[in-house]
């Protein structure tokens, strides 16, 4: 498995196919809400605020209906084309922040760093820009998340290659579950936090399970014998199937934040 193909985010196409998974939410969870809400974000002492990984601008966009333009970072520039017109954007890999020591309030690294090789080099420069009493907050998932749907894509892959497991870089590299000891090594306090009432999505257009596993072709795709078009295919069809026995194909995310200080 690939951390981070560069294929992956040089446009925002693959992540707006995961994105556009979770906007059939049954009942709407707002994650980006919810992280601002465990972080404690107060737009009247939190005006230095940093969002590392940025992507397309979810939480930038967030954080400016609340009254504070943060600084986004990417180290994709067709993620930050996605992110404009947003007024305050950094090219940057976050091993190497060209940002300076100390100047933010808060540092928010939403579902990115299980991305990045060098997690404790990474992590370190988290705690160099966050502000002494400032906090940085990083979010990833558990081990049980999209259970159902990575076991159908598991039995499809499995017809060539009969031990593959789908091991999520936010599941298994890092995770709720393993993610704490990385970040100590530059942290003195911190705290994981689990969204107790998740997200569930209930899928009635099979299309959405299938783009968002066309969306891991260059993370997995090399693992089997079995062109990935054909299991993006068997997943269409087996969701496609529960549709139809049931009404819907449900999956169930496993997601929360680790609050660091």
């Amino acid at each position: 498995m690939s951390l981070n193909p560069p294929t992956q985010y040089s446009t925002a196409g693959n992540l707006r196919a995961r994105q556009r998974l979770w906007e059939a939410q049954v009942p709407q969870f707002d994650l980006i809400g919810w992280v601002l809400d465990v972080a404690g974000f107060d737009p009247e002492t939190d005006r230095r605020v940093l969002d590392v990984g940025c992507g397309n601008g979810n939480y930038l966009a967030e954080l400016r209906r609340r009254g504070v333009f943060a600084v986004g970072c990417d180290m994709s520039f067709g993620m930050l084309g996605a992110a404009r017109p947003h007024p305050a954007l950094v090219q940057a890999d976050v091993t190497a922040l060209p940002l300076g020591t100390a100047s933010f309030d808060l540092v928010l690294a939403p579902h990115m760093l299980y991305h990045v090789d060098d997690r404790e080099q990474a992590t370190a420069e988290l705690h160099r820009v966050t502000a002494p009493g400032g906090r940085c907050v990083v979010v990833t998932n558990g081990t049980e998340h999209m259970r159902s749907l990575r076991s159908v894509l598991e039995t499809a892959v499995r017809r060539a290659t009969s031990d593959w497991e789908m091991r999520s870089p936010s599941t298994h590299v890092f995770s709720l579950d393993n993610g704490a000891d990385v970040l100590g090594t530059a942290f003195d306090d911190v705290q994981v936090i689990r969204a107790q009432a998740g997200p569930t999505v209930s899928i009635t257009d099979a299309s959405i399970a299938a783009d968002y596993v066309a969306s891991t072709a260059d993370h997995y795709a090399d693992e089997t014998s079995r062109p990935w078009s054909d299991v993006v295919d068997e997943v269409r069809t087996a969701v496609q199937h529960e549709i139809d026995t049931t009404g819907s194909f449900t999956v169930t995310g496993d997601t929360g934040a680790f609050i660091c200080r």
